[in-house]
């Protein structure tokens, strides 16, 4: 009995690990920065083409409001922990 909780338990972390390694993804999104003071977000469309929109916390994106960016950093479902933000130009429509 003690063998099965223990491989029983074992499954368990194996299957969720692989789970947590895919939700802090490395990723680099070009998009446009929008938002206000504390709420900023990135917007973008997938290679699928369709609209994706990360949340960036609440870091000073205010410079680069209305611009399209490069951002590279660690995604999890919709949020997006930017490590570097690269200008591409200042006209995202």
């Amino acid at each position: 009995m003690k063998k099965i909780s223990i491989a029983a338990g074992l499954a368990v972390i194996l299957a969720v690990a692989p789970a947590e390694a895919k939700q802090n993804k490395i990723k680099t999104v070009v998009g446009c920065v929008e938002g206000a003071p504390h709420h900023y977000q990135l917007s973008t469309t997938t290679k699928k083409g369709k609209h994706k929109v990360y949340d960036l916390g609440d870091r000073d994106f205010h410079d680069q409001v209305g611009h399209k960016v490069e951002a590279r950093g660690a995604v999890s479902g919709e949020n997006f922990k930017v490590t570097t933000m690269k200008s591409l130009g200042s006209n995202c429509h």
